[in-house]
């Protein structure tokens, strides 16, 4: 419980701080991003550090059917906040068709087995709780 709140504790530090700095300073926002993404490297690293950490307490403690319900709730308020730049987004996403599917295949790998482990549990003889 207590990694949990740890978690959950740096996430809210971690929006409310982007969000004023985004506030205050859009410009060094836009500077420090930068600069992130010159090391892609180094924060692939960083990132999958996390996921596996996050990803340990969130499966070994919640239920699937819950997770995938806030992951749908993450993603429609990613969407949403996205919906402004749907001209640049459309950019992306024809590089993406362009370029193919092949940078992205270990995100992917991750949400076909989630969306396949939801599904299981849904259709399943074997539930835990009812739905």
């Amino acid at each position: 419980m207590l990694g949990k709140k740890i978690l959950a504790g740096v996430f809210a530090v971690i929006v409310l701080l982007k969000l004023a700095f985004l506030l205050v300073a859009p410009g060094q926002w836009q500077g420090a991003t930068t600069a992130f993404i010159g090391h892609q490297g180094a924060f692939l690293v960083i990132y999958l550090v996390v996921l596996v950490i996050c990803g340990y307490y969130i499966f070994t403690s919640l239920d699937l059917i819950d997770v995938a319900v806030v992951m749908l709730f993450t993603s429609i308020l990613i969407g949403l906040g996205l919906m402004p730049y749907s001209a640049s987004l459309l950019k992306m996403v024809q590089e993406i068709g362009t370029v193919g599917l092949g940078k992205m295949w270990f995100a992917w790998i991750i949400w076909v087995a989630i969306a396949v482990a939801v599904l299981y549990r849904i259709f399943s003889s074997h539930t835990h709780r009812k739905y």
